[in-house]
């Protein structure tokens, strides 16, 4: 597995984000390029934040910090709402028991960058409406110039794209930015 390396940025708006990278010098490259943007509102001037450094503990010394007791649900649900069934790790039980505004602060952050890729796509790629699902199967069998496209198909539709081969990207709706 590769090692990656986790960098906190920070956009001119002072949002703070985090990004993994491959090294510091693929952060280079890419913040070069123009690639690294804020993941909250698309900003390309970014710069590195102050980090703390994660290190590991010494392997001759123990931690004197007391373990947190965590008292198991009586009922089987955790306070998520979401069923402990096909839980099978004391990890896998503590993600799901993930305090609420972390979760809502990284649904933000990815309909943020949702937002940012469909904006992409808009101002990048042609919009065949609701003649998407014919225009792509053109495209594909060679019957028409390829390119980028987007626009309306209904899900029987895009069953069937996905069934010919075609590849595609269901574009979901997002919340009205407020």
């Amino acid at each position: 597995m590769k090692n990656m390396i986790k960098f906190t940025l920070k956009c001119n708006n002072d949002h703070e984000f985090e990004a993994w990278f491959g090294s510091s010098a693929e952060y280079d490259r890419q913040h070069e390029a123009g690639w690294v943007t804020c993941a909250i509102c698309g900003d390309d001037d970014i710069s590195k934040a102050l980090m703390t450094p994660n290190l590991g503990a010494k392997g001759n010394k123990t931690s004197h910090l007391p373990t947190p007791k965590r008292e198991a649900p009586t009922t089987g649900v955790p306070t998520t709402g979401v069923p402990t069934r096909g839980v099978s790790s004391q990890a896998e039980f503590a993600a799901l028991q993930m305090d609420q505004s972390q979760l809502a602060k990284k649904a933000a952050v990815l309909i943020t960058q949702m937002r940012v890729m469909r904006k992409q796509v808009e101002d990048n790629f042609d919009n065949v409406g609701d003649d998407f699902a014919n225009t792509a199967r053109r495209i594909h069998y060679g019957d028409e110039e390829e390119r980028g496209i987007y626009g309306n198909a209904t899900n029987d539709d895009v069953k069937e794209l996905i069934d010919e081969g075609i590849e595609i990207f269901p574009m979901p709706d997002l919340p009205k930015d407020n």
